[in-house]
């Protein structure tokens, strides 16, 4: 089992420790540097807990071993290609994490997250082509492939594919 909690500097060294080129690529676009992980999260740990802008670090519940960064993820209501209601929904796992469920693990506990916020009505995912990992954990949420690409987040010089998840019936 996994919790998510505010992701800050104290999960900086498993965070460097777990990151391979598949990671980088995905969230910043490049391996962090100590550096630069360590100015980041210091500005995820000031943001508010209902602010705009909400990371979080998925950390194992295991009561007989000490907590292990196994990922985390985001959930963004301002940003580009966002109209209101909606919010950017991120995830992502640690190298010796994967293949065990853990990524779908943490995004179903960021959509209960957004369920929970009134001004959510709709999550948006933004997934690179050839993530055959991340279309599985999307379609386990019940989120569907659009036709829409864009650039990616963190590689201008990259596409993603857009999925949307409802989180309301239309017209509540």
């Amino acid at each position: 089992m996994i919790h998510l909690e505010r992701l800050g500097p104290a999960h900086g060294p498993q965070l460097l420790a777990g990151q391979d080129h598949a990671l980088a690529a995905e969230i910043v676009g490049r391996r962090w540097t100590p550096e630069l992980l360590d100015a980041f999260l210091e500005r995820a740990a000031r943001w508010r807990a209902d602010g705009p802008c909400r990371e979080y670090a998925a950390v194992s519940t295991d009561a007989a071993a000490a907590p292990v960064l196994r990922g985390g993820g985001g959930i963004t209501l301002l940003g580009p290609g966002l109209a209101r209601g909606e919010a950017a929904l991120t995830y992502w796992v640690l190298r010796a994490h994967r293949r065990r469920g853990t990524g779908g693990q943490i995004a179903a506990a960021l959509v209960e997250r957004a369920r929970a916020e009134p001004r959510i009505d709709r999550l948006v995912l933004r997934i690179a082509p050839g993530n055959t990992a991340s279309w599985a954990v999307a379609r386990s949420l019940g989120a569907r492939e659009t036709a829409h690409r864009e650039r990616h987040p963190a590689d201008a010089s990259r596409q993603v594919t857009r999925w949307v998840l409802d989180l309301r019936p239309a017209g509540r």
